[in-house]
């Protein structure tokens, strides 16, 4: 508590010392007098005098909000004397203050044609709301950010939001399909599933209330996405728990603004049919008018995926006798130097219950001990034939057969009034399970095993500027996260898996499948209200205050039917008493001062104070979380240096959920622990390149993970525990190239991951990751895209930490993509032919968690050659007569 207290004292007194400093707005740049004046003088028409009273303070003597005021009568000005250009300019620097700002209501026609115009040029100058909690030029934010908007969603031809990861660096991508679609490691951290990054959709948390994973899935819609931002590194400054590497954003369009009459009914949307029988059918429906915009967004998703048969460890064809050779022999001395295979028969009395057996083989040391235990070719055929009750065979009336079809499908509702907005989400996912795991674990059948998962939100965000200098924003929502009670995983006890064995085989014992339905279900009531102060034309202050309050599920109910919500029941944990919910109460309080001494240095100092508790006496108590940052910029090189740390939360999955092979729970888990510095450098070379490298090191503790405890009763059982620290330390970078017909981007990633613990390296991480792409326009309505993606060899298995894969490396690849888009083929209507993977290359990438082969897949394939055709539609009033403008 001692560093809570210093840095609040710190961040008091620089705060009160620059609230008193006087201010270096003069007498005649009074903001709350030369606005008002200025909007008179123009109005009159007495336009030498705008400029007069504005031009001496806009620069030195404004507020932001009074800058945006200015830079609006300004550009209004300079239309009215039909200078264009400079109207441009005015309008382009406002933007840059304010990327949401609309023109009035009551503006002309020609002025908002410009406006919008100006809008659509100014690429180059990004906005991202996502690192403070407020607009800010990317430039200049206090974080590593990468930002893709709708254009480049449409110009890459992306299908899903997850493709968006594999063009941005920082991510190793290993998509699965199976039970989480797709595991992403940010920055190096390889973890069981995708729970240390923050995923918001509008400023409302995505990542599921019992295991803070997220699905990225195909369900999420494209059409209304206006931009994706990602941040790199810890951000619970400002965003608490579970941003422990970074953020991703998902910000939806406004329709309230849409340019073009104040009464409209609009539509953008598109239909794609491809390989694998991958169709979708993605768009919003908007009707507006002067005060009120409500959409309906929508997406259907289907598709059969690979059918992965051919490889050995998804085939589920009938065995052979091949298919048992050593399969579970007893061979070799155990880690206390006995025979296994004296220990096996002297434990089963096999020898001497089947004597004449032709089924097995033994081998003696000359002291009369069993060396060896072997399956002869006779008892391999007899295992297969058994075995063949279940492979090749049919399951609850279902062939056994590999599957994995997806049937996804997303529903938003959402209504804009001027400072209010309120949103209703809505999302089920209903998939294969079977990639995830291999035939020596899971039975497939069509019906089985699935993973539906379903998910609501209902938002309401309320945003007021009651001065230029005062501002507040109030996101309230409700949370209702639903592991759907059809849910289902079929294990099964057979001699392929090596759950039977010698003896039951003498016994002819039948293998045996079951198929166990889930079902999990928590809920969360979530408001933050941020408070935004501009005191100072150089200085801006923001905070918030956060509450939640939820009813967590811990383990889950489970049947040996289906709608386990109906049937099942909940598995008692061992040592965990009071039943199987949990409340959980958190409070945050955040704050964050962004000051310029110079007009080129601008400096941040950010913190963070959480507690939570979980009903009476548990939970993590109370953190606190800094953030430093110093930005510098002259001439076209910005220069950043940051220091941020920030907590992961345990979920509640790790601290009260138990199975089979991990009955011991953990209460008590402590938050993991991240300490991050980078430095970075932004160059805009020439109006059409630029290049942005970043340096980073982060060093954590108390990584969660399993171990082995021993129960009270002498036998053994996993727990989740804080057990070690990592170092990972990287370089990424990205640049643009923009000119009139031609767009090129780029970036790379080096990572150097490594487990202090088990002084290796992290298991699965790609020392270096390139992509690049570029899109060239033919003809004015012919556009061809062509983007590659390259990963270097990953380490794997033995030799580093997390995964018990057999494999040790999996090579490089270098996949290219390429789309060819007719614009407005018909009014509105435009077609795009995409082809993924060129060359058809064949490559894995690795499985995820133990992926051991046995029970996870220890590798997954990705997609060969696939072909998509899509048809976008976009449905708008005409517009009014495009302006001539040059910048």
């Amino acid at each position: 508590m001692n560093k809570i207290y210093l840095i609040g004292l710190v961040m008091g007194f620089l705060l009160l010392g620059l609230i008193q400093q006087p201010t270096m707005a003069q007498g005649n740049c009074d903001e709350a007098a030369v606005i008002p004046e200025a909007e008179k003088r123009y109005a009159t028409g007495n336009f030498d005098d705008v400029f007069a009273l504005l031009s001496p303070c806009i620069d030195k003597g404004f507020s932001e909000f009074a800058r945006v005021q200015a830079y609006k009568i300004l550009s209004m000005t300079y239309l009215a004397i039909d200078s264009i250009p400079q109207s441009a300019r005015s309008i382009s620097q406002l933007l840059t203050l304010n990327p949401k700002f609309e023109p009035d209501f009551s503006a002309s026609p020609r002025y908002k044609t410009l406006f919008q115009q100006v809008r659509e040029s100014k690429e180059q100058i990004l906005q991202v709301t996502s690192v403070s909690k407020k607009a800010e030029n990317l430039l200049y934010v206090p974080a590593t950010v990468a930002v893709l908007n709708s254009k480049d969603f449409a110009q890459r031809g992306y299908k899903t939001l997850e493709e968006v990861l594999h063009d941005i660096p920082g991510f190793d991508v290993i998509r699965g399909n199976g039970v989480g679609y797709s595991n992403f490691y940010q920055r190096g951290y390889r973890s069981t599933s995708n729970d240390r990054t923050l995923i918001l959709i509008d400023g409302v948390e995505e990542n599921d209330l019992v295991s803070n994973t997220v699905l990225i899935a195909p369900q999420y819609p494209l059409s209304d996405i206006e931009r994706v931002e990602v941040i790199y590194g810890p951000a619970s400054t400002l965003y608490g728990a579970n941003a422990f590497m970074g953020v991703i954003n998902i910000i939806t369009k406004s329709f309230r603004n849409l340019p073009g009459p104040a009464k409209q009914v609009a539509f953008n949307g598109h239909a794609r049919t491809g390989t694998l029988n991958r169709n979708y059918l993605d768009g919003v429906l908007t009707a507006k008018n002067a005060d009120v915009a409500l959409s309906i967004t929508g997406r259907l998703f289907h598709a059969n995926e690979y059918d992965l048969s051919k490889y050995p460890e998804w085939n589920y064809d009938a065995r052979t006798a091949a298919d048992y050779t050593g399969q579970f022999d007893q061979v070799g001395t155990d880690a206390n130097g006995n025979y296994r295979a004296q220990t096996y028969l002297q434990r089963t009395n096999l020898t001497k219950l089947y004597p004449n057996s032709k089924s097995y083989k033994v081998d003696y040391a000359p002291d009369g001990k069993a060396t060896a235990l072997r399956l002869t070719p006779e008892g391999a055929q007899r295992a297969a034939g058994l075995d063949n009750r279940l492979f090749g065979n049919t399951f609850n009336g279902s062939p056994v057969h590999f599957s994995n079809t997806k049937r996804d499908w997303y529903i938003r509702g959402k209504l804009e009034f001027k400072d209010l907005t309120i949103s209703f989400l809505n999302w089920k996912t209903d998939d294969g399970a079977t990639p995830w795991y291999s035939n020596r674990s899971a039975i497939s059948t069509e019906k089985n095993p699935r993973w539906v998962t379903q998910d609501r939100a209902f938002s309401i965000t309320y945003s007021k500027a009651f001065t230029d200098k005062f501002q507040i924003l109030n996101i309230s929502s409700y949370l209702f996260h639903e592991i759907n009670g059809s849910t289902s995983l079929v294990t099964y006890n057979g001699y392929y898996n090596g759950k039977l064995g010698f003896l039951e085989l003498e016994k002819d014992s039948i293998p045996k499948a079951t198929a166990t339905y889930q079902y999990r279900v928590s809920t969360q009531f979530r408001n933050e209200l941020r408070l935004f102060w501009s005191p100072l034309y150089n200085l801006d202050v923001s905070g918030g205050i956060e509450l939640r309050s939820g009813l967590i599920q811990g383990n889950y109910i489970t049947s040996l039917q289906d709608f386990a919500d109906e049937t099942g029941a909940v598995a008692t944990a061992t040592g965990l008493a009071g039943g199987n919910n949990f409340k959980a109460n958190d409070i945050g309080v955040y704050s964050q001062v962004n000051y310029r001494p110079l007009k080129d240095l601008k400096l941040v100092a950010g913190l963070r104070v959480d507690n939570n508790r979980i009903r009476s006496n548990g939970g993590y108590g109370t953190v606190a979380n800094p953030r430093l940052a110093a930005i510098f910029n002259r001439g076209k090189t910005i220069f950043k240096a940051i220091y941020a740390e920030a907590f992961k939360d345990a979920s509640f999955l790790q601290k009260y959920g138990t199975t089979t092979t991990r009955r011991l729970p953990n209460p008590n888990l402590l938050p993991e622990r991240v300490k991050n510095m980078e430095m970075s450098a932004y160059l805009q070379a020439t109006k059409q390149v630029s290049f942005n490298v970043v340096g980073y090191y982060a060093h954590y503790s108390n990584a969660v993970g399993t171990a082995q405890v021993t129960l009270e009763n002498g036998t053994s059982t996993q727990q989740f525990q804080g057990i070690g620290k990592r170092r990972i330390w990287g370089l990424q970078g990205e640049g643009n190239y923009r000119s009139t017909r031609l767009n090129v981007w780029w970036n790379f990633t080096y990572t150097n991951p490594f487990d202090e613990d088990a002084k290796l390296r992290i298991s699965d991480i790609a020392d270096f990751m390139t992509n690049a792409g570029a899109d060239y326009q033919i003809t004015p309505r012919l556009n061809f895209y062509l983007a590659g993606n390259y990963v270097s060899a990953r380490k794997t298995g033995a030799g580093t930490a997390g995964s018990n894969n057999p494999a040790q490396r999996f090579d490089p690849f270098l996949i290219l993509k390429s789309n060819l888009t007719y614009h407005n083929l018909l009014n509105g209507l435009s077609v795009q032919l995409s082809v993924n993977n060129l060359l058809d290359k064949e490559y894995f990438v690795p499985g995820i968690r133990e992926a051991d082969n046995l029970t996870y897949a220890s590798r997954f394939l990705m997609d060969r050659r696939t072909f998509s055709l899509a048809v976008f539609y976009t449905l708008k009033p005409k517009e009014s007569t495009p302006v001539s403008w040059n910048q």
